[in-house]
């Protein structure tokens, strides 16, 4: 086991103070599953039988695409997902009486950049795994198959796993997951619902190994795939404590950035949420595509990009809440 523990950047040591980082000699309680481990060490994981697959729809496929109009609806037609006209992409509940109101989740209002100029919606799954819609009148919708940024109106920020499909299941879920079956993202109103209000916080389903950041209105920021332990840290109510852009292990081989901590194990060893720690020659102890798994003694390992975004939206403070 290699225990981690917080240095600042050369320089950063100004900025480090200000976020309120640890002392240099505490410890953070992960591991570099590059090391070699004996036979009596390993990575706890559930004991129970996963639970059945939930019927899903196929709405687009790899390098498929959803115009005006177009709708999908779950296998058991609880759930419609539709292109809205004003260039919202919208999933509503159709059981519940409500019809056009049932709204369960959105990507919001389009603002056309040109008052003069009518919307032309576009929702494309992208063949590098990134679920994006666009604005097909904008000049830079060009090269939309492969980048199209300037006429990007919403993303999933998935773009690390080729042949990932767009999933609506009967649960009423959205996903984007991968041809191995794994989630890279699923839609907000699957957020689980932990009694905060008016407060921006971050939920981390240790079983599960996901993780959402919850807006003070309600709204679902992001939501990504990690890897963390499954027995640890305990269920409850955190609040993050400190930050530090940098970490390195206490022999100098593994190294973390964006580390955001929120409590201790029993031994006190700080977890925190970080990027994809990194050892000999820059190696990253697991690669994206295993996130969603556990790996780790018990700090929250992310993707690089969304370690650096957690980063920057959570202060000291914010709520943080892990569920079993």
């Amino acid at each position: 086991m290699l225990a981690l523990l917080g240095v600042g950047p050369a320089g950063a040591a100004g900025r480090i103070t200000a976020l309120s980082a640890e002392p240099s000699q505490q410890w953070h309680h992960d591991f570099d599953l590059s090391w070699p481990l004996s036979d009596d060490i390993g990575i706890a994981g559930p004991t129970d039988q996963p639970p059945p697959p939930v019927p899903t729809t196929v709405v687009l496929g790899p390098g498929e695409y959803f115009s005006v109009g177009q709708s999908a609806m779950s296998p058991n037609g609880w759930y419609r997902l539709t292109l809205e006209p004003d260039g919202r992409l919208v999933l509503r509940a159709t059981d519940d009486g409500l019809g056009l109101y049932g709204a369960l989740w959105s990507t919001g209002p389009y603002e056309p950049r040109d008052p003069d100029r009518p919307a032309m919606p576009l929702l494309v799954m992208r063949a590098d795994g990134e679920l994006a819609l666009y604005d097909t009148a904008h000049p830079g919708f060009g090269e939309a198959g492969s980048s199209g940024e300037a006429a990007q109106l919403w993303t999933t920020d998935t773009r690390s796993e080729s042949g990932a499909s767009l999933l609506l299941g009967d649960d009423g879920v959205m996903s984007v997951v991968t041809p191995q079956g794994r989630a890279l993202w699923r839609s907000g109103n699957a957020a689980p619902d932990v009694g905060i209000t008016q407060s921006r916080h971050v939920i981390y389903d240790r079983g599960g190994q996901w993780v959402w950041l919850v807006g003070a209105d309600g709204s679902v920021v992001d939501n990504y795939p990690v890897s963390g332990h499954a027995e640890s840290p305990a269920p409850g109510h955190y609040a993050v404590t400190s930050k530090s852009e940098d970490a390195i292990s206490y022999n100098w081989l593994v190294t973390m950035e964006h580390m955001v901590r929120f409590t201790t194990d029993e031994e006190g060893d700080l977890i925190g949420f970080h990027s994809i720690p990194r050892g000999w020659k820059d190696r990253p102890v697991q690669t994206e595509a295993e996130l969603g798994e556990f790996g780790s003694l018990g700090c929250v390992r992310q993707r690089d990009d969304k370690a650096a975004r957690l980063y920057e939206w959570a202060s000291i403070g914010t709520p943080v809440v892990v569920l079993a």
